[in-house]
């Protein structure tokens, strides 16, 4: 039912779009350079959009929000002019789980909300993704993407560290130790342990401690490149502790591949030979080696000269082959071969010089001149060159402020409309608007008033407009990360490549030549982009299969008795609480779709009876098909958060000061005294790791349902709409109810109402081991009041669900020291982030003027500004205060 799904697009759009296709269609018939156009004209028509997170700063501890403002903008122009009202926002581990998902929807700041870490989610890597339904038109590889460090400095009563130790070439011992937090060792005991590769369960078993708190596991053939990881659990009735160590490839290999410019290694009297190294770790290496013939007779020396990427010529010459000797940094040699010379063909060859770009065309002797041949030139799927070449002119100049800032994709088209050959040049952005932000004094003390004035004009003196937003750090805790990926390097560079680019934030630090070499060597050998034309005589491929979310919906089906379709069927959609209701019927086919507007954790009643009111029906609803998560960019080995332990000191103490709740992996109790029966009357509780909640606390918990309840209990973590887990474990904790068990059945929580409850209990570790295997995920256990029957199951025609809807703004929070009792409290202001601002307003002159308040630090103070301007020029601008 894909054309019943969560979106919307207006029916004259559509149409517009089949009127243009259809219009491309009869032009076909015309000559080339008309049937181009309107390829390109098409092209341009068909909206497209891209998504970039300013995020503000560069990593996080537990405990911590994730600041962020969403840029949604034509990918194009670049404007903020799309038709999506709707993003979605993802922080996901290193194992490609979704940690949270959350909808966020346009308002008058645009797109800005924040992730609340918990303070027990495990230290490691994350990565941030982004996209909206209309970008799920478009491969993955096209989504927001970000790397993530994320240290936890609250949830560390148990610290755990590896090492490894080599026994041969490719066999490896890992030890892991576990102590306290005050380095006392866990001797004597029990760790259950899973080796993992590539994603399936290669070795387990348990090992008890040494005195030392040491454990080893034998890691045996790993010779193989591979992902692998291995996780260790406490299995102890005092303790409760897991974590997951992702290994590293244990190897120094290394590969080359080779990128003829214009595509294909041709016979012609010169080309480039662009290449680059990369490591078995996904990074790059840098190499230096020689180039030979088939005789052996060396040809030439290389080196890489940024990020394992270099050129070097070659002559290549027919019946001849090719190949070269590598040496990486670490010492290994290794023999790669050269694609094979073709002998027909035509290429391309480009340079990029100060601000000239210059071009060749070269055709090998047993080629024809085409009879037409054209020179194409498109920015972003908008033409900038449609020149017609002749054989006696086969070279020429332009100058690149003909095209936009960006990548442009060159092509040489036949008559047919064929690509022949192809290159890619960036143009840098030559003329940025002028950021100017004064302070009101050189320097700052604790707790003073700043007051900023920020100001910005284009190179003609003239106001920007735009939208755009302000992250203030403290240099003490934070050390902004210049080559790190950002609005620049996203919508400029990396946004229309598929794959991995490595230091992206380099190659817009600076204009100099150096810099401008070394994006070329990026551009011959990342071959992938987003517009990938096969023939221009032909209409674009369009998908359309997701449309735009202007407003919410909810879809589904229903059927009959028998299965068959219930046309004309009514349908009734209610959220008492939010005071939402919605009918509509069903169509031929038995569809509904209806449209509302819902926040997250919204569940709605579903009614729905044949036409004739027989209520024997089944309600399907259409579940969103969300992508597959995989991160673009691979991670460093290993999960130290060394460099951060200052960092994450302060934030656990500003956690604390906020009021955080304290987190204990030690479960051991000493009780002395009688202690109090608890009103649970369940044969599951009672336990040492059972924390439970009853009586006026359970009333003052402020939820409505018992799965509201549930998902504000210490540890526990909802995800994808309805999925309970506790600390984090993949698999799904079982519901007991008046010590009857329900497995996989989380919408029974929904049912029962907080007021209807007695007790409500979270069993983990091993008071879960009760239940048997159905415990090892934990268990939620309620107790209904005397009296209280557990809700029947809704009647046929009748559902529940609860899908995906937007979250509530947050408002970034910043003291006031307007007074000296406020200025002398005792308690300390350890911000990181010193100020969010998701919406930056400039004036009708192009100034604004932020104030704050400065924390107890009086390090220098880093601000960042990002954005947009009216026009899609794309801004950003850092200037560091109070320097002492």
């Amino acid at each position: 039912m894909k054309s019943k799904t969560t979106f919307s697009m207006n029916r004259g759009s559509m149409a517009f779009f089949f009127g243009m296709l259809f219009c491309f269609t009869s032009l076909s018939g015309q000559n080339t350079q008309d049937t181009i156009l309107a390829y390109f004209n098409l092209l341009e028509k068909v909206p497209q959009e891209k998504l970039y997170l300013h995020l503000d700063k560069p990593f996080y501890g537990a405990g911590e929000k994730i600041w962020f403002k969403g840029y949604l903008v034509n990918s194009v122009t670049h404007q903020d002019n799309t038709q999506s009202n709707f993003i979605i926002t993802e922080l996901v581990n290193r194992s490609d789980s979704i940690v949270e998902r959350k909808k966020i929807r346009r308002d008058s700041l645009g797109f800005h909300n924040a992730f609340t870490l918990p303070p027990t989610l495990p230290a490691g890597d994350y990565y941030l993704r982004g996209y909206s339904n209309w970008m799920l038109n478009q491969e993955p590889e096209f989504f927001y993407s970000r790397n993530l460090k994320i240290g936890n400095s609250i949830d560390n009563t148990i610290v755990s560290n590896i090492e490894y130790q080599q026994e041969d070439e490719s066999h490896y011992t890992a030890r892991v130790r576990f102590t306290s937090n005050t380095q006392e060792a866990f001797g004597n005991t029990t760790i259950r342990y899973r080796t993992i590769e590539n994603g399936k369960i290669k070795d387990k078993g348990k090992r008890k401690t040494d005195e030392s708190g040491l454990i080893s596991i034998s890691l045996p053939d790993l010779k193989p490149i591979a992902t692998r990881q291995i996780e260790v659990e406490f299995d102890d009735p005092q303790y409760i502790y897991k974590r997951t160590f992702y290994l590293p490839s244990f190897t120094k290999d290394f590969d080359v591949k080779f990128f003829p410019e214009g595509g294909a290694l041709l016979t012609v009297a010169h080309q480039n030979i662009a290449f680059k190294a990369q490591g078995s770790d996904g990074f790059s290496t840098e190499i230096e080696g020689f180039l030979f013939d088939a005789k052996g007779d060396t040809l030439t020396a290389f080196r890489s000269e940024h990020d394992g990427m270099g050129v070097f010529t070659l002559n290549p010459i027919a019946g001849n082959s090719y190949y070269v000797i590598a040496k990486s940094s670490d010492g290994i040699t290794k023999r790669f071969d050269l694609p094979a010379a073709e002998e027909k063909g035509i290429a391309l060859s480009m340079t990029h010089y100060k601000k000239e770009i210059r071009y060749e065309i070269q055709k090998t002797e047993a080629t024809q001149w085409p009879q037409k041949l054209f020179l194409i030139a498109h920015t972003r799927g908008k033409l900038a060159i449609l020149q017609p070449v002749s054989a006696d002119r086969t070279f020429g100049r332009m100058n690149d402020s003909l095209f936009n800032a960006g990548i442009t994709h060159f092509m040489l088209i036949d008559q047919q409309g064929n690509a022949l050959s192809e290159r890619l040049v960036f143009v840098p952005d030559r003329n940025p608007h002028q950021w100017q932000i004064l302070a009101d004094k050189p320097t700052y003390g604790k707790r003073e008033k700043v007051s900023l004035q920020i100001s910005a004009k284009d190179d003609n003196g003239t106001p920007v407009e735009g939208s755009f937003s302000v992250s203030i750090t403290d240099r003490r805790s934070i050390q902004p990360d210049s080559l790190a990926d950002n609005i620049l390097s996203n919508l400029l560079l990396t946004s229309d490549l598929k794959g991995y680019v490595e230091n992206p934030g380099y190659y817009v630090l600076q204009q100099d030549l150096r810099t401008l070499r070394t994006i070329d060597f990026l551009m011959m050998t990342h071959g992938w982009r987003r517009h990938h034309i096969r023939n221009v005589l032909t209409s674009p491929s369009l998908n359309l299969t997701n449309y735009m979310e202007k407003g919410q919906t909810i879809s589904g089906r229903i059927k009959g008795f028998f299965g068959g379709n219930v046309k004309k069927g009514p349908i009734c959609i209610l959220a008492p609480k939010q005071n939402i209701v919605a009918t509509t019927t069903t169509d031929e086919k038995g569809e509904f779709i209806v449209n509302t507007s819902f926040r997250d954790s919204t569940t709605f009643l579903v009614q729905a009876r044949t036409k004739r009111g027989f209520a024997g029906v089944d309600i399907v609803i259409d579940a969103p098909q969300y992508p597959v998560a995989s991160p673009k960019s691979p991670f460093h080995d290993g999960t130290s958060t060394s460099f951060m332990e200052d960092y994450l000191l302060n934030t656990r103490d500003q956690y604390y000061m906020e009021g955080g709740m304290r987190v204990y992996n030690l479960k051991e109790v000493v009780v002395t005294g009688s202690r109090k029966k608890a009103s649970s009357e369940s044969i599951y509780t009672g336990g040492i790791n059972t924390y439970t909640i009853e009586g006026d606390r359970l009333e003052g918990f402020g939820a409505q349902t018992a799965f509201d309840a549930v998902s504000r209990l210490p540890g526990v973590s909802v995800t994808n709409g309805n999925e309970i887990h506790i600390r984090n474990n993949p698999e799904q904790p079982v519901i007991v109810i008046d010590d009857v068990v329900y497995e996989d059945d989380n919408d029974i929580l929904t049912m029962i109402q907080t007021s209807d409850m007695s007790s409500l209990s979270l069993l983990r570790g091993a008071d879960a081991a009760i239940l048997g295997s159905r415990g090892s995920a934990g268990a939620i256990v309620i107790t209904l009041k005397n009296g209280k029957d557990l809700p029947a199951r809704p009647a046929q025609g009748i559902i529940t669900c609860t899908p995906l809807g937007y979250s509530d703004s947050v408002e970034f929070y910043q003291p006031t020291y307007d007074t000296p009792e406020k200025k002398n409290d005792q308690r300390s202001d350890l911000r990181s982030t010193i100020y969010w601002n998701p919406s930056l307003q400039l004036d009708a002159d192009g100034k604004a003027t932020i104030e704050y308040y400065t924390p107890d630090s009086t390090a220098p103070e880093d601000i960042t500004i990002e954005g947009v301007d009216k026009n899609g020029k794309v801004c950003r601008t850092i200037q560091t205060i109070n320097k002492k």
